[in-house]
């Protein structure tokens, strides 16, 4: 092969924002994060059914929540001293060694503690897993595509949470039950981390050294001295609230109006399609208008309105699939538009992009536990309406909060 015919083919990769060298890392992270993810949409579902009420349910989530939020910025703070790699393979140790007690004895025994300890531990493997290889991406991409490069991975990302997740469970829920569901989980896991750490042969650049406490302190310094990160945290918090939110509210309120929870799970998961296209054009959008110019003028305005409308779609047209798909579409979309945050965050320190990009993965982390929590505080005296307005409050001021967040002038975007 020329260098003419390596320059063209490497330029239509860039043009893509899709960095060759990276292609089976982002096809690791879909099977990972489908495997690892794979109850997310249904747990609630199943604990309601097996006794347990609104409380229970919603406190393991932000029991959940809050180790994945310390976990995913341990992973930006953690990547220079102990590897890229390293932290991925112990990842998928830890997914193993939570699961196995989840599954095997805490769910069938109805061990409430062991439940909350075992799901906390599986529940850490994703967001170390996947964030550490955001690092891996913000390392690798010039900033011209990084934009773009993001994009791919929240698709990556996107599309086994939400999407092939949800639709293999419906799948086989009828025909397996929930255990078996659940232990073909470990299979995706398996494979996907094959693809990201065996079958991807690119080595992260970035160089292993320095002492551990050193990184804590200034990944905790960095919130204390930079105005920006601590809006920056807030913003990245409220991204993916509604996300982890609607999976407990939905299941709850959508049967008053005489959905299935086949029909929710059908529903999310096609929602999530028009997702995957969000993505990409915000991707795209925000490498061409700018990062942050994209997530003022579209991401928690589109958010927000998709909260009121999820809200009196089923009050206003009843059990309609159509009005329910369009409304969370619409969040669908909006959510797309947060997708610049992951490439913004990093360039507002250039100087210091890990400890910025352990504020960004902490603010990723913290949606898990700030989304459960918020349905914890509200759901019985505001119920679910009321709860599904608080969360539009919160993204309409996502908004503004991102007005702000301009990169050094050398940075551009």
């Amino acid at each position: 092969m020329t260098d003419q015919s390596v320059f063209i083919q490497q330029g239509l990769w860039a043009r893509l924002g899709l960095p060759k060298e990276l292609c089976w890392g982002f096809v690791g992270i879909f099977l990972f994060i489908t495997g690892a993810t794979i109850e997310q949409s249904w747990l609630a579902s199943m604990l309601q059914h097996r006794g347990f009420d609104a409380v229970h349910i919603s406190l393991l989530s932000s029991v959940f929540g809050l180790c994945v939020a310390a976990v995913s910025w341990f992973s930006g703070i953690g990547a220079g001293v102990l590897g890229l790699r390293r932290l991925m393979w112990a990842a998928t140790l830890l997914y193993f060694i939570g699961s196995v007690p989840f599954i095997g004895y805490a769910l069938p025994q109805g061990n409430y503690p062991l439940m909350v300890a075992s799901y906390a531990l599986r529940g850490v493997a994703y967001p170390l897993f996947s964030y550490s290889f955001l690092v891996w991406i913000n390392q690798r991409c010039e900033p011209g595509i990084l934009g773009r490069a993001v994009s791919w991975f929240w698709i990556a990302f996107g599309v086994g949470m939400t999407i092939v997740g949800p639709w293999y469970s419906s799948l086989m829920l009828p025909r397996i039950g929930e255990t078996s569901t659940l232990l073909s989980g470990f299979a995706f896991v398996a494979l996907g981390a094959f693809c990201a750490l065996v079958l991807n042969r690119d080595r992260p650049q970035w160089q292993r050294g320095g002492h551990l406490g050193a990184a804590f302190a200034e990944g905790i310094l960095v919130l204390v001295r930079e105005p920006k990160m601590r809006l920056a945290v807030i913003v990245k918090t409220i991204n993916d609230i509604g996300k982890f939110s609607l999976v407990i509210l939905m299941p709850v309120y959508l049967p008053r109006f005489g959905f299935s929870i086949a029909e929710w799970l059908t529903i999310w998961g096609l929602v999530n399609v028009v997702n995957i296209f969000a993505n990409y054009f915000f991707g795209w959008l925000g490498d061409t208008i700018g990062w942050r110019n994209t997530v003022v003028w579209f991401s928690g305005t589109l958010c927000g309105l998709a909260m009121l409308a999820v809200c009196y779609a089923p009050v206003l047209f009843g059990d309609s699939e159509t009005a329910l798909f369009l409304a969370l579409a619409l969040y669908a979309i909006g959510l797309g538009a947060f997708g610049p945050l992951s490439a913004l965050i990093p360039s507002l320190l250039p100087e210091n992009k890990g400890a910025a990009i352990s504020c960004l993965n902490l603010g990723s982390g913290l949606s898990n536990f700030v989304g459960p929590l918020i349905v914890t505080l509200c759901v019985s005296p505001f119920g679910v309406e009321g709860t599904l307005w608080v969360i539009a409050g919160l993204y309409f001021a996502a908004s503004l909060l991102t007005v702000p967040l301009r990169l050094p002038e050398a940075t551009g975007h």
